[in-house]
């Protein structure tokens, strides 16, 4: 049997060479992005850990005796019971195997993120890899402070959930997209806010839906995160206590930025994260800003949270990259860029003498908390700006209106390739 002469599309042929060599370059890509990740993993391994025990014993907690009180127990847990499930499936493990293989798995979770977001990248293909390097160049330093020193599973859980959730509504609105798409971005909202609760604000990217896929996507995320929720509250009204524990206010942090003096975070601080994020996001989804949706929500949360912890940064990063990627055709990617130099926090195992065991810019760090407060919130305003901002977005990061359909998507590219 004669096989297909050159150029005939067949096996063999320079289409099939050609598609070869894409997903040779690919694979490098991914492979540069692993192998750098891996690097600041190993960076910051000592010390590691140091959230570790929240985990431990609230899962200990969790399948005690007084279970559905863990939270009226516990209320310094800010923990999803989602995230405690995932530890318990560790449980065979030896502890300290636990801890390691939580670490390797939340850090594998960053290059993850990168591949679920992949295809909703614009540019060529060659472009489109250098914007995906980049973006893991950048995203890897503040990621591992996340999953290896301090070890918040919830925070990487919820995360990777809400990534998800936008590619999976990204696709539900775009021309000839499956149906279960927007049904599964609910879902992973859901499971998201049943991880963190402070989620709940990337709940409004839903809006992009049209109104007859939005109603049933919001029912199964509110179901999901009341299903997780509702049994601690059920059984023991003290629950809501977890809504505001007891913790200091870091003369860094945002809530002290904007004036409050109090030495431990008010009781309507959390309320007012948690209803604030959500209409701040809802208003840049409505303005045709969708990819933003994330970055506003978190915006608003750091702007108002007492605490100012490293770990924060991975959420800033990640959310002002999903911006970058899908709402500019920026080569570099420069909003995560910016948040990953201001969100640099130094970190010391002698915290109590830090001012006589650093030197540098490490010891102006601490020595300028308020300096550093004031920096954090002016992030926080320019996000929010950028987010609203009346710019226009890449075709192939823009969901395509099906025939039927009237959702809500950003405008086309701006004609400046670089521009945010």
């Amino acid at each position: 049997m004669t096989g297909p002469g050159p150029g005939s599309g067949g096996k063999g042929g320079p289409e099939a060479a050609g598609a070869s060599g894409e997903g040779i370059r690919d694979l490098g890509v991914w492979l540069a992005i692993s192998v750098w990740t891996a690097g600041w993993g190993w960076n910051r391994h000592d010390p590691s850990g140091i959230s570790w025990h929240f985990f431990s014993g609230g899962v200990r907690w969790l399948f005690g005796a007084r279970g559905l009180h863990l939270y009226a127990d516990h209320p310094d847990l800010q923990i999803g019971p989602l995230a405690f499930l995932v530890v318990q499936a560790l449980s065979p493990l030896p502890p300290a195997t636990q801890r390691v293989v939580a670490q390797v798995l939340m850090t594998a979770v960053a290059p993850l993120l990168l591949v679920i977001l992949a295809p909703l990248v614009g540019g060529t293909p060659a472009r489109r890899r250098v914007r995906l390097l980049l973006s893991g160049l950048v995203l890897a330093p503040a990621w591992t402070v996340l999953s290896v020193r301090w070890m918040h599973l919830e925070d990487a859980l919820a995360l990777l959930l809400s990534v998800l959730a936008v590619r999976w509504v990204a696709l539900a609105v775009r021309a000839g997209g499956p149906r279960w798409a927007a049904s599964a971005g609910g879902l992973a909202l859901g499971a998201a806010m049943a991880a963190k609760p402070w989620t709940v604000g990337f709940v409004p990217i839903l809006l992009v839906l049209p109104v007859r896929e939005l109603l049933p996507a919001a029912g199964t995320s509110v179901a999901l995160a009341a299903a997780a929720w509702g049994p601690f509250l059920v059984a023991d009204t003290a629950t809501i206590a977890a809504f505001h524990p007891l913790l200091g206010v870091s003369d860094s942090s945002g809530l002290w930025t904007l004036g409050y003096r109090g030495t431990q975070v008010p009781a309507w601080d959390r309320t007012v994260q948690l209803i604030l994020a959500p209409v701040a996001a809802a208003a840049v989804a409505l303005r045709r800003r969708w990819p933003g949706v994330l970055l506003a929500a978190i915006a608003v949360r750091l702007a108002l949270d007492p605490q100012d912890i490293g770990y924060y940064a991975a959420g800033a990063v990640l959310a002002a990259l999903v911006f970058d990627l899908l709402a500019t055709d920026s080569t570099l990617p420069w909003a995560g860029l910016v948040t990953a130099v201001v969100f640099w926090q130094p970190f010391v195992t002698d915290f109590p003498h830090r001012f006589t065991t650093t030197h540098g810019l490490t010891l102006w760090w601490f020595r300028h908390p308020a300096v550093v407060g004031s920096v954090h919130l002016a992030w926080s305003l320019a996000a929010l700006l950028l987010v609203v901002r009346p710019r226009r977005d890449p075709p192939v990061a823009r969901p395509v209106r099906r025939a039927h359909r009237e959702p809500i998507v950003p405008d086309p590219v701006p004609s400046d390739p670089d521009g945010l």
